[in-house]
């Protein structure tokens, strides 16, 4: 499922498609909006990325939240990470490579809500259970929940890719 010697942006394709982008199956296509302001395109998946169309999200830009999910005692049991992007202001789209350690898909939401329900718990979005141990970090409008799964090994940026492009995404 992973490659495991080369990034998204180093695997040799000929074929991209308009938006730079080398589709596999299982790859799929999700809309974010942030702060109803700006709709970002994500590709979750990509078999490949071309380098002169995506760049590699600063790892500055992506912090650790907390471990949860819903409210059940099944997610307690496994919960699932979670981390806060920061996405580039002039980004158009986000890219996300496959979970290495988990069959699962990497979840994005924008963040509309966030309330702090006890000691170290929050809630996002009236549905997302979060523990966190340490402050959590400032939420703006161009910051978005990414939900791993339930490996811990899949962290955000280094074993599970993050890109984002600038360019005007023509996917359907």
């Amino acid at each position: 499922m992973c490659h495991s010697s080369k990034t998204l942006t180093q695997i040799a394709v000929k074929n991209y498609d308009n938006s730079g982008v080398k589709f596999r199956d299982g790859t799929y296509i999700i809309k974010v909006s942030l702060s109803g302001k700006k709709e970002l395109k994500v590709i979750i998946f990509p078999k490949a990325l071309s380098s002169q169309t995506w760049s590699k999200v600063p790892q500055s830009s992506i912090q650790y939240i907390g471990k949860g999910g819903d409210d059940s005692w099944q997610e307690w049991l496994h919960p699932d990470y979670f981390y806060l992007l920061t996405v580039p202001p002039q980004a158009t789209g986000l890219a996300f490579g496959r979970l290495c350690y988990r069959n699962g898909d990497v979840d994005v939401e924008s963040i509309k809500k966030l309330k702090q329900i006890s000691s170290g718990k929050i809630i996002i979005n009236d549905k997302i259970y979060v523990l966190h141990s340490s402050p959590l970090p400032t939420i703006n409008p161009y910051s978005v929940i990414v939900n791993t799964g339930s490996n811990y090994r899949d962290t955000l940026g280094t074993q599970t890719e993050v890109y984002f492009t600038t360019d005007k995404l023509k996917l359907e």
